[in-house]
């Protein structure tokens, strides 16, 4: 099977999913959200694929299965709290042993204790391998990092393999710090290199969330332990919780010393489009510079370039 997946919410414990990263081919969906409308023209679309997976969170996303209803395809909406305590950790065990007895009625498997066990040792072994090269982004490539996860993202967890040894050094230009969603156009990355910047760290989904995710416990209550993982990381603009995620980032930012701030959403994206203008007012009395750049769908990189040339010119 090739489950097509669209967020960190999405547990890979339970079955091998591929990371929806970026698509190649004719939109059809217009004014509304870049990634995820090419997100479900990939599932309409890619006969390859043969099921998707996806969270309820934002407006977007809450209403994207009625798009794909008619593509005979397995189809799950993972159900995802907007908080992040107790509770809410319960709710989403909860929904992802839903998830894991639809995949198996639906495909006629039965996915043991074993094997979620033994694919969350594999997890947490790549999030490690990912922690280390982050912690390193000041000596490192950003575009050729983030290139790196997008490419074992898109693997089976046990082909998945982070080595900083096919990571280019690069120790200059001005620090950076990377706000957004999913940066689904790696390209973008580069650019952002190019222009003299030196990105340090961000709070991507792909790499600054991952980071932050605590190791999965192979205790007994494995689904409490994934839900965990997952809902107690780095936060999203989605959970509600504004005053901490902005401070987290803040409190990165001045250890790191940066310099300038990127902040890169799609289009028609309401949680980043609200969270913008808080950060924006936050960065500007600690004295940081912050660009926007909204890119309208997951190949978008033709603004970026110039917008980035621009903002380097400012220092």
């Amino acid at each position: 099977m090739k489950l097509l997946s669209m967020s960190g919410y999405i547990p890979e414990q339970i079955c091998d999913t591929v990371r929806f990263t970026q698509y190649t081919g004719n939109r059809n969906i217009s004014h509304y959200c870049g990634y995820i409308s090419d997100f479900i023209t990939q599932v309409l679309e890619d006969d390859s694929v043969d099921g998707a997976v996806f969270p309820h969170t934002c407006d977007s996303s809450r209403i994207m299965k009625s798009y794909m209803s008619e593509s005979d395809k397995f189809l799950y909406q993972l159900n995802v709290p907007i908080r992040s305590d107790e509770n809410a950790v319960c709710f989403f065990a909860e929904s992802i042993k839903d998830y894991k007895r639809s995949v198996e009625q639906y495909y006629g498997l039965s996915i043991s204790t074993e094997a979620i066990f033994d694919r969350s040792e594999k997890v947490n072994k790549r999030n490690s391998q990912i922690k280390t090269a982050y912690d390193e982004l000041q000596n490192i490539s950003y575009g050729d990092y983030l290139e790196t996860i997008h490419s074992m993202l898109k693997k089976p967890i046990s082909e998945q393999n982070f080595s900083l040894n096919s990571i280019e050094k690069n120790c200059d230009g001005k620090r950076a710090f990377i706000i957004g969603s999913f940066l689904s156009n790696t390209d973008i990355a580069k650019k952002i290199e190019n222009c003299g910047f030196k990105v340090v760290g961000d709070n991507l989904p792909e790499s600054g969330r991952i980071v932050s995710k605590k190791p999965v416990s192979l205790s007994e209550d494995i689904y409490h332990e994934i839900a965990g993982s997952i809902i107690e990381n780095r936060l999203s603009p989605t959970q509600n919780n504004y005053d901490l995620l902005l401070s987290q980032d803040l409190t990165e930012i001045r250890q790191k010393d940066v310099k300038a701030v990127i902040f890169i959403s799609q289009k028609y994206c309401e949680p980043y489009e609200y969270l913008y203008s808080v950060y924006k007012k936050m960065l500007d009395e600690a004295g940081i510079p912050i660009l926007k750049i909204s890119l309208t769908n997951s190949e978008d990189i033709q603004k970026s370039e110039l917008l980035l040339e621009t903002f380097a010119d400012l220092f």
